[in-house]
């Protein structure tokens, strides 16, 4: 199993305290956790970056 289907991997939405919607995205190891809190541009900026990336792959197959 990879560690995203076993739990090593999630993301989260929620609303700050000042009502924007926020993201927070963690991973988790063996030496700990890590977590980073997005705003909605930033989500939306990780999507386009990883719609590019999965872009790339496709075309080098």
């Amino acid at each position: 199993m990879s560690w995203m289907d076993d739990g090593g991997f999630e993301m989260q939405a929620f609303t700050a305290w000042d009502g924007r919607p926020m993201a927070r995205m963690s991973f988790r190891t063996s030496t700990g956790s890590f977590y980073v809190t997005l705003s909605k541009t930033e989500v939306q900026r990780v999507r386009r970056e990883c719609n590019r990336i999965l872009k790339e792959m496709e075309e080098t197959k």
